[in-house]
């Protein structure tokens, strides 16, 4: 990518849809900053499907940030919801319910961090567009980071 080691934006914003499109925009004007425009198609999709589920399913402000190092591109959404995300499968009749299988599909996996007040989800988009497969999903209950399936019984659609 480039040799100017790590790039990082992070923004807050309220929860509402019409700042899924302005963080499609912010990750893209990132990247194309950042000398790494070959990621902006998928990063805008990731950051996509992470922010309209922070703003269906979560509460309070949603947070953004996006950290770009020579391996990867990772983006985290943060929003105060008590919910934890978790992949379902989706009907062929209904219009939405697979963005985390979209995430995983992409990034080979995603992360949740709980926090005192709601959680950070998280993937990583590797540089050269292959599937970052070094955290494999886990099926056991915890409290702290997951990858990939949210183990807990709390469940919003993603």
């Amino acid at each position: 990518m480039n040799d100017r080691g790590a790039w990082a934006t992070t923004v807050s914003f309220p929860s509402h849809p019409r700042n899924v499109a302005r963080s499609r925009l912010l990750a893209r004007t990132a990247l194309a900053a950042w000398g790494a425009p070959q990621l902006a198609d998928s990063a805008e999709i990731l950051v996509s499907e992470l922010v309209t589920n922070a703003v269906r399913y979560g509460s309070g402000p949603v947070s953004l940030a996006l950290v770009l190092t020579e391996e990867a591109l990772q983006i985290s959404v943060s929003d105060c919801g008590p919910d934890l995300p978790a992949t379902r499968p989706a009907r062929t009749d209904e219009p939405g319910g697979r963005g985390l299988g979209i995430v995983e599909r992409l990034c080979g996996g995603w992360q949740v961090t709980t926090r005192l007040r709601g959680k950070t989800v998280t993937c990583r988009l590797a540089g050269d567009h292959t599937a970052d497969h070094a955290t494999e999903p886990t099926t056991e209950p915890t409290t702290g980071p997951t990858t990939g399936r949210n183990p807990a019984g709390n469940r919003h659609r993603g």
